[in-house]
C-alpha cells in the first residue's frame, strides 16, 4: 500500500477527519470510528510504517515513544 492509499496517513495528514486525544510532533491518538469498547482509541506513527513486521532497528525511537504515550 503506497502512502496515498494509506488512511492512517491521510488522517495524520489531516485530509481525513478524527477525533484527535492527543499529538505530537511524531505520533497521533484518537478515537476510533467503530468502536468495540466503551473507550476503543487508536495510536499512530506519523511516519508512514505499513505493519510491525516493517519496523526497522531506525524505528527503535518512535516505536518506545508510542509505548511511553500510550498509558496517558
Amino acid at each position: 500500500m503506497s502512502t496515498d492509499a494509506c488512511i492512517f496517513c491521510k488522517i495524520a495528514e489531516k485530509a481525513l477527519p478524527a477525533k484527535a486525544v492527543y499529538e505530537d510532533e511524531r505520533i497521533l491518538a484518537f478515537h476510533d470510528i467503530h468502536p468495540k469498547a466503551p473507550v476503543h482509541l487508536l495510536l499512530i506513527p506519523k511516519k508512514h510504517i505499513k505493519s510491525l513486521l516493517q519496523v526497522e532497528p531506525s524505528d527503535a525511537d518512535l516505536m518506545s515513544h508510542m509505548l511511553l504515550t500510550v498509558p496517558m
